[in-house]
């Protein structure tokens, strides 16, 4: 019987309490002044990084089980416990962020009511990904420990952090919980972040923050399966906030970088577009302290030491995903190394220049897209953060490579790809640009609010359009958590009939125990990973372990080819009567 709504629920507040617990942790044993006051959203932010790094090593060491995981987190919310007692006692409150006041009740409920939704969100779910892969690989962890999956081409493009975060919700949860991570802990500490970053304004930056942050839950985030997107922007915006309050400091010191590097690794190991971005920005910023170097003849390894400090811790902590990757799929990252994954399916972009750059140009000319960057124009020419020109073109360079990759998509997929990289971003700039428009001057000068009133009407002018522009969508949303939470509450169903279960079940228990079992299902996370060695394929012949699936052979050569791996039982589905993605007609006629 799958889980209800409630124990899930509860469940999900004490993982976010450890990401608190954690963050904490981190922040004392660095011990820098610099981070006495992170706010409860970016110190959620540095906890999920150290769970995923914590989570890292686990798989590569294939203990990553329901029990070892289950104590990562009781651990973290019982340090989360120990530090508010300890915060009470020494009347330092972390909760300084929490006004009772109309517009703080009307974005808290918009908060709360994205969590509470999103515990059984019945929506957005992708029955050819997320059915038959993405929420399988949550569940193998759990029971193997690690994550091994060497035919299939999802696993291979991701080093598994998102399937991490998702099997943490899946010890007390199950499929139905998938969307926890993302639009559940990712949207809150994303909240939290910008809260703290825009606290403290007053008149007219007190109203466009509130728009601000109203705008960020009305308008819903694009997606279409479980699979990462505001995780990894989160995150994001976390390492460049970290980074910011490390310059910041008084008393520099290359420990103060080290949550950078962690929070680095936390991103790129929900998804490789994340990586493209983080390395687009530092790069970018790398190049603009060179140009500097070079100007003021200081010395370049004063600048360039809390780069080499993020890319070191950042590496470090990716190193064990990238083993597992490698014992999983013949690769420690893809691209640039293909391991098993055959070409074809790492061509996504048309092979025609003028048609890439097309892709491009339409991408960045619709609506939705001129919006957005029109809050990142307004960001840097009014000069948001002291880096928002370098930040905001590594962001677009880094977006233009990944709407060329993916050109032969349809707009939707190039934009749900897009919006966690530019969306939480955007909205972190003007949080900086307010604050700026609140700073006194010295006396004499111009008033500095007087003067900003331009770059404040502009950044009002774009959200309402962006608001505007989605307002259908976002009103939707806002319908379908009202609208559903009282029947997630009442009853969360399985996607499937839980008598499909016990059939297969019924299948395994024809194999022997401990055999190798080959599967395409409907829904693979219903298998006993512990009993049976069980390999999923989820996208035919996207990857497989050399010399490659000799399809153009033969069945009898595939056979071989199979028993060569040690692999003698198949379960699948009837292909000439499936529904979902193992059709027969699907792989011969539209692929």
């Amino acid at each position: 019987m799958h889980p209800a709504y409630f124990p899930v629920l509860w469940w999900s507040l004490f993982i976010f309490a450890s990401f608190l617990g954690y963050g904490e942790l981190l922040r004392r044993v660095l011990n820098r002044r610099e981070f006495d006051d992170l706010g409860w959203g970016l110190k959620a932010a540095w906890g999920m990084a150290v769970v995923l790094a914590i989570g890292g090593l686990l798989m590569a060491v294939h203990l990553a089980v329901t029990v070892v995981l289950s104590l990562v987190v009781v651990t973290g919310a019982a340090a989360a416990v120990w530090f508010a007692a300890d915060s009470l006692r020494r009347k330092r409150s972390t909760w300084a962020d929490f006004r009772v006041s109309w517009p703080g009740l009307v974005l808290g409920g918009l908060a709360a009511l994205a969590f509470a939704s999103s515990i059984a969100w019945p929506h957005h779910i992708d029955p050819n990904d997320d059915l038959v892969c993405y929420l399988m690989l949550p569940v193998k962890i759990l029971q193997t420990g690690t994550l091994i999956e060497p035919f299939s081409f999802q696993r291979a493009g991701t080093f598994g952090g998102q399937a991490l975060l998702q099997g943490l919700v899946m010890i007390v949860g199950g499929e139905r919980n998938g969307h926890i991570p993302d639009r559940g802990f990712a949207m809150v500490m994303l909240f939290g972040i910008l809260l703290h970053s825009s606290r403290g304004l007053k008149g007219q930056q007190a109203i466009v923050r509130f728009l601000l942050l109203f705008a960020f839950w009305l308008v819903p985030v694009p997606r279409i399966s479980t699979h990462g997107a505001m995780d990894g922007g989160c995150i994001l915006v976390a390492m460049l906030a970290t980074r910011e309050l490390a310059l910041k400091a008084q008393v520099k010191s290359w420990v103060g970088f080290i949550p950078v590097g962690v929070l680095l690794a936390g991103a790129c190991c929900i998804r490789p577009t994340f990586a493209v971005l983080a390395g687009a920005v530092f790069a970018a910023l790398l190049f603009k302290d060179a140009l500097g170097v070079l100007k003021s003849k200081g010395t370049f390894l004063k600048t360039f030491a809390p780069y080499m400090v993020i890319c070191t811790v950042g590496v470090i902590l990716l190193v064990p995903f990238m083993l597992v990757l490698f014992a999983s799929n013949g690769t420690p990252m893809i691209p640039p190394f293909s391991g098993y994954v055959s070409k074809a399916y790492q061509i996504y972009a048309f092979n025609d220049f003028w048609k890439d750059m097309g892709a491009v140009l339409g991408f960045y000319t619709t609506s939705e897209t001129l919006c957005i960057v029109g809050l990142l124009a307004v960001a840097v020419i009014f000069k948001a953060k002291d880096e928002a020109k370098w930040i905001v073109g590594a962001a677009i360079l880094a977006a233009s490579v990944i709407v060329n990759r993916y050109g032969a998509m349809a707009y939707l997929d190039q934009y749900r790809f897009i919006y966690p990289l530019f969306i939480p971003l955007a909205l972190w700039l003007i949080c900086g640009l307010l604050q700026k428009t609140a700073q006194e001057e010295p006396a004499g000068a111009t008033p500095f609010r007087e003067r900003m009133l331009v770059p404040v009407g502009a950044a009002l002018i774009a959200l309402v359009a962006f608001i505007l522009t989605n307002a259908a969508q976002g009103s939707r949303e806002i319908r379908a958590q009202l609208t559903g939470l009282p029947d997630q509450v009442k009853e969360v169903k399985p996607f499937f009939d839980p008598n499909l279960k016990k059939a297969y079940a019924g299948l395994q228990n024809l194999v022997p125990a401990g055999a190798k079992i080959l599967t395409m299902v409907d829904a693979s996370y219903w298998f006993d990973f512990r009993r049976n060695t069980i390999y999923s394929i989820n996208a035919v012949g996207s990857s497989s372990p050399p010399p490659g699936m000799p399809f153009e052979k033969g069945p009898h050569e595939l056979a071989n080819y199979f028993k060569g791996l040690g692999i003698r039982y198949v379960i699948a589905v009837d292909f000439d009567n499936a529904v979902l993605l193992y059709t027969r007609k699907l792989w011969t006629e539209a692929t």
